[in-house]
């Protein structure tokens, strides 16, 4: 008897512990679904993504070229760390690098379609970057 019920308080603890890290993400994405964006979530994740260890959720936004990258660092102090290595990683490439915003323990990386003269591109010439924008400042 003692032993069901303990087996039942864990359970319940662990349902508990995961079902935290979804409503972080739907808060999230709530937000920018409130900005009137569709998004989908994609599934291939290129190795190169992973950052300090985390693999980010990317996302397609209203079924365009257009994309973002979500990494849960789970503290501030992680986000602030793995900002950092973003930013020494972005340095090396030469490429179109991505427009950075920071919510709660969020880094995000948008990947506009937009043909920029600069490497990284204003908000304003893209198509969703101020939404976006208004979006992770409702949840920060």
């Amino acid at each position: 008897m003692v032993k069901s019920v303990f087996v039942a308080l864990l359970s319940l603890l662990l349902l508990c512990a995961c079902s935290s890290q979804p409503q972080k993400s739907a808060s999230l994405m709530e937000a920018i679904g409130s900005e009137g964006i569709n998004i989908a979530q994609l599934t291939k994740i290129e190795d190169s993504s992973i950052l300090d260890g985390i693999k980010p959720t990317r996302y397609q936004l209203d079924n365009t070229a257009e994309t973002i990258l979500v990494y849960d660092f789970g503290s501030k102090e992680k986000l602030e760390i793995g900002q950092k290595h973003f930013q020494e990683r972005q340095q090396l490439l030469s490429s179109h690098a991505p427009i950075v915003y920071k919510a709660k323990s969020y880094i995000i990386l948008y990947y506009s379609d937009v043909d920029s003269k600069t490497q990284t591109p204003k908000l304003t010439e893209t198509k969703y970057g101020d939404k976006l924008q208004k979006a992770f400042n409702r949840i920060s």
